[in-house]
């Protein structure tokens, strides 16, 4: 089996948010959507692959007894890393020009 595409703690985009299946097996679970950043919270080896759930969403009470909705890896994309850049150094380039 491949290895997760994502770990704990990194920073994603959702792709494909159409949950219409998932929502209709229970309309209280919460699904991410396109555009936010979510963070990776937990991984899930499912016998699809990995399911993923993430920070800014949790459902581990919205069915008592069962193991929390989780989100398969595919429907997520990483977010580029940004090179960080100081304040003090745009400032001076901005002085400078």
């Amino acid at each position: 089996m491949n290895p997760p595409l994502f770990h704990p703690g990194q920073p994603i985009v959702c792709s494909n948010d159409d949950f219409t299946v998932l929502l209709a097996q229970n309309p209280a679970i919460q699904t991410p959507k396109r555009g936010p950043i979510y963070v990776v919270r937990g991984l899930f080896d499912t016998p699809r692959g990995f399911g993923l759930t993430v920070v800014e969403i949790n459902n581990a009470g919205v069915a008592p007894g069962f193991p929390e909705a989780n989100f398969h890896e595919s429907r997520f994309a990483a977010v580029p890393d940004v090179e960080e850049l100081s304040l003090a150094e745009l400032l001076e380039e901005s002085v400078t020009a």
